[in-house]
C-alpha cells in the first residue's frame, strides 16, 4: 500500500482534495448539526448531510484538534455540498489534520 494520500483530482479547483471521511459539528447561525466531511484540500471541503443550505450560506465546521473554520457554500446538490473556507488552512496543520 502506498503511503501517498489518495487525491481526487477534479477540474476547476485551487487544490486537488484529499479523502477524509470524518464526522463534524456544522454551525449555520443557532443552528447546528452533525455532517460528514467527505473530502477536503487547504482551500475547501465537499460534505454531506441532511442540513438545508444554499449557495452562499456562510457558516462554521468543527474539523478535529483545530478552531472552527468559516466558509461559504460553492454548490448543493441533493444532501450534499462543497465550501471554500475563508482562510485556507495552513499546509503543516491540514497535514496534522487529515493524517
Amino acid at each position: 500500500m502506498s503511503d501517498e494520500p489518495a487525491f481526487v483530482a477534479t477540474g476547476g479547483r485551487v487544490a486537488d482534495r484529499k479523502n477524509f471521511e470524518v464526522e463534524v459539528q456544522f454551525r449555520l447561525g443557532a443552528k447546528r448539526a452533525m455532517v460528514k466531511v467527505r473530502d477536503i484540500s487547504p482551500f475547501g471541503a465537499r460534505v454531506s448531510g441532511v442540513f438545508l443550505v444554499h449557495e452562499g450560506d456562510r457558516f462554521f465546521l468543527k474539523l478535529p484538534s483545530i478552531e472552527p473554520i468559516e466558509a461559504t457554500v460553492a454548490w448543493v446538490s441533493d444532501f450534499e455540498f462543497s465550501c471554500k473556507f475563508a482562510r485556507p488552512i495552513n499546509p503543516v496543520i491540514f497535514e496534522a489534520v487529515t493524517r
